[in-house]
């Protein structure tokens, strides 16, 4: 984010894709609300209704708790989607019981990420001077 800034590189918006294929919640999709551009988000919202066409709900860390915040205090429109809400996200995670057994057996959850990722670097590029 430093080197960015002091380049002077343009970013019109950055979104943080973190944990994206346990499904540990009810929704598929949740998009953090804090220590993110609340804007932003709201697009991420009507994006995934309109592309993505799965459930979706809000969650907070409470904390810095992945890299959009970094971005977010750079001075950057920055986002976050998670694969679940806070008090549902995969519990083996950043171990050897991280695997793909044990997300499901395969990438299904996943899917929905990147539709999402898809659509919100076309219509964001449609938004940029």
């Amino acid at each position: 984010v430093r080197r960015y800034a002091a380049s002077g590189k343009k970013v019109v918006g950055v979104i943080q894709f973190d944990m994206t294929n346990f499904k540990g919640s009810d929704d598929d999709i949740y998009l953090l609300t804090d220590n993110v551009d609340a804007g932003l988000t709201a697009f991420l919202g009507r994006i995934i209704d309109a592309y993505v066409l799965v459930p979706w709900s809000t969650t907070e860390c409470g904390y810095g708790c992945s890299d959009h915040a970094s971005w977010t205090n750079g001075g950057y429109a920055a986002s976050a989607a998670f694969e679940a809400s806070l008090n549902g996200i995969n519990r083996n995670i950043h171990s050897d019981r991280d695997t793909l057994a044990n997300s499901g057996g395969g990438a299904k959850h996943s899917v929905g990420f990147a539709k999402l990722a898809a659509a919100f670097a076309v219509e964001l590029a449609k938004t940029a001077p």
